[in-house]
């Protein structure tokens, strides 16, 4: 994560304007150099002379970020005037849209290529520049919360859902490196989004041509999509959040927390579905078991037959590993100092986790014994994988032949159920 700004250099597409106006005015006042990309050339000249007469070094360069040629260009040029580039905002966007039905293939071409296919052209030429330059990085992708809810025309919704998609993955992706990433997620904030889509319409062919009220500049739908960005958030207001984002590693950003049940709602309602779909979601289901066999030392774990055997990760190391949908088993076997007490071993798992893990929580740690009197130890612990994923993991320890014995069972951290623990004291040495 960045906390120093002082010197660095951002790379904002759609920075003449709008939220990309807002985001080089806040980096600017800490310090940064700037990179502006525009497909507007006479807002990017009239914004370089502001900065310039204040004394920020700001390079501005005509980009449609629909184009691949244009983006790898803009990557070239940034690196050859800055050597190096710190943050990258892909963040150019347009509006255009209507009824799902009446779209030609020119509409979803038009408005993908520069919402979603910007967000894609930035990462395939900068990411891999970021990650080799070994300093802290951080990109962020201009969504919107339409890419969160339901609304909004097919296009540019199916765009921002994209976009988060696909930035959550870069999350997953990029963790253990020096690159982090957010989305951007706004709601209302102040920008000339509308007026731009339509006056850059006039100049795509084949596009759905609405009825004239419809485009009316004086006409309903026009005031009222103007009115609310013009009530809306001021841009640099929402570009201090993403500094506080930026400093923090934080994932979403989500603009107006007011719209929070919005959001929840759409969860809410593919749970209900599913409910409605499968008659309720029960218990696990039942069934046989199997047994997992240990020569060395000698013991079994018995679990549902329903678990999936896999095989091992290298990163895990364990000696064995099944799965049932989000349900992972995994027995680790390992060498232990035989002064080694099983209450210092909690310690040692926390080290592993740290590995592939952040925001590590011990939700329980106590000794324990198995079926036969063996003393043990059970801790449930809750993290985040790859700094995404909220997991819950429950570990039951045990020390037999110079050997550390470790029963694993983790989940989502909302479906790992206490009966699951009938896995781990199945454990059984012979």
């Amino acid at each position: 994560m960045i906390k120093d700004f002082e010197g660095k250099v951002a790379v904002i597409t759609g920075g003449a304007m709008g939220i990309g106006l807002g985001l080089a005015k806040v980096f600017a006042k800490r310090g940064m150099k700037l990179v502006l990309a525009d497909i507007n050339k006479e807002a990017l000249e009239k914004v370089s002379k502001e900065f310039s007469e204040k004394n920020v070094e700001v390079l501005t360069v005509v980009t449609d970020v629909s184009v691949p040629e244009q983006v790898a260009h803009l990557a070239e040029i940034s690196y050859e005037r800055f050597g190096n580039v710190h943050i990258l905002c892909n963040n150019a966007g347009i509006g255009a849209g209507g009824p799902i039905r009446f779209l030609t293939q020119a509409d979803w071409n038009w408005t993908l290529g520069v919402n979603l296919y910007g967000v894609i052209y930035g990462i395939q030429y900068f990411l891999d520049r970021m990650i080799k330059s070994r300093e802290q990085c951080h990109i962020i992708n201009t969504s919107s919360l339409a890419g969160l809810t339901p609304g909004d025309s097919g296009p540019y919704s199916a765009s921002k859902n994209a976009v988060i998609a696909i930035s959550e993955r870069l999350k997953l992706e990029c963790f253990g490196t020096n690159v982090s990433v957010s989305v951007l997620c706004p709601a209302q904030v102040r920008s000339n989004i509308v007026e731009n889509s339509i006056i850059l319409s006039e100049t795509k062919e084949g596009l759905w041509q609405p009825s004239p009220v419809m485009i009316d500049s004086s006409g309903p739908e026009f005031e009222n999509a103007k009115k609310l960005l013009d009530l809306g958030m001021d841009p640099e207001f929402m570009a201090e959040m993403v500094v506080k984002a930026i400093e923090n590693n934080i994932l979403y950003i989500v603009t107006h927390p007011e719209y929070i049940p919005l959001i929840k709602s759409r969860f809410e309602n593919i749970y209900e579905d599913t409910l409605k779909l499968h008659d309720g979601l029960g218990a696990m289901k039942e069934s046989k078991t199997k047994t997992f066999q240990n020569d060395s030392p000698e013991f079994s774990v018995t679990y549902p037959d329903y678990f999936v055997e896999l095989n091992p990760s290298q990163i895990s190391k364990a000696i064995f590993t099944a799965s049932y949908a989000d349900l992972n088993l995994e027995i680790h076997v390992s060498t232990i100092s035989p002064k080694r007490r099983l209450e210092e071993l909690p310690k040692k798992i926390v080290r592993t986790l740290q590995i592939v893990t952040t925001e590590i929580e011990t939700i329980s740690d106590e000794p324990t014994k198995l079926k036969d009197g063996t003393p043990a130890r059970e801790t449930i612990f809750e993290y985040k994988v790859v700094g995404l994923f909220k997991t819950r993991s429950m570990h039951l320890s045990a020390i037999r032949d110079g050997k550390w014995i470790r029963i694993v069972i983790s989940a989502a951290a909302n479906n790992l159920s206490e009966n699951l623990k009938e896995i781990l004291y199945s454990l059984e040495f012979h």
